[in-house]
């Protein structure tokens, strides 16, 4: 019987903000032994610290942040899910799949983490002062 390739997924879930360190980390261990259970390795794993709300969830403005990068088979979102939703002090989460087909075989090493302050998730390019100027140049030039 053939090995079932695996997936890479993206976690980030949002714990009340009255949690307690111990209510934060029973929530951690939760998804961890969830993950354990499907042979998951966990690449990356940050906790991004209490943030402010775009708007109100559970008529809380604010939420600590969590956020875990791991490779697992696609069965072990249903189950990280079934957890979170169980679990009272989480008020929202999201899995996104970043990559399918990933041979199980493979050594995967954990990624390194980011420089405090920054995010891997969002990130955009930024134009240069010189990139607008050369816009304008066109524009000119096109016009004439």
């Amino acid at each position: 019987m053939a090995k079932q390739k695996l997936r890479k997924y993206e976690l980030i879930y949002l714990v009340q903000p009255e949690a307690t360190d111990e209510e934060r980390e029973k929530v951690a261990t939760r998804v961890q032994n969830a993950l354990e259970g499907f042979d998951a390795k966990v690449l990356k794993t940050e906790d991004w610290g209490k943030r402010k709300l775009a708007y109100e969830i559970q008529k809380h403005n604010k939420a600590y942040y969590t956020y875990m990068v791991y490779v697992a088979a696609p069965g072990a979102t249903a189950e990280v899910e079934r957890v979170l939703r169980m679990m009272d002090p989480c008020v929202r989460f999201q899995h996104i799949k970043l990559e399918e087909g990933l041979d199980p075989d493979a050594e995967y090493a954990p990624e390194a983490p980011t420089p405090a302050g920054t995010s891997s998730v969002g990130s955009s390019r930024r134009l240069d002062d010189d990139d607008d100027q050369d816009d304008d140049d066109d524009e000119e030039a096109t016009d004439a």
